[in-house]
């Protein structure tokens, strides 16, 4: 039984689409990606980082469209922060992610 959560994981690199993949086996979820082809490459079932096999999944919808995102009452940002090399992260992503 799907639990009545829905949960939106932002970025679907390869720490989130991994996430997103075993979230969906309990709840359903939105993957959010700013990358349009990223989207429409994993609405396809392709995951060019090769980490997941992505299979038809009913409690994942792929989008890029932020608007997609209202419904949700969960939300987890799995968005890179790269350090530079005074060892400070970057957190330009994160912030965009919040918005």
């Amino acid at each position: 039984m799907i639990n009545s959560k829905k949960i939106a994981i932002i970025g679907l690199g390869y720490v989130g689409l991994p996430l997103t993949i075993e979230f969906s086996k309990k709840y359903n979820l939105v993957g959010f990606d700013k990358n349009k082809k990223r989207i429409k490459e994993l609405i396809s079932g392709i995951d060019s980082t090769k980490e997941i096999k992505i299979k038809k999944n009913k409690n994942i919808f792929f989008t890029s469209d932020e608007k997609k995102l209202a419904d949700c009452n969960v939300f987890i940002i799995t968005v890179p922060t790269p350090v530079d090399k005074n060892k400070k992260p970057d957190l330009r992503s994160l912030i965009n992610a919040t918005k």
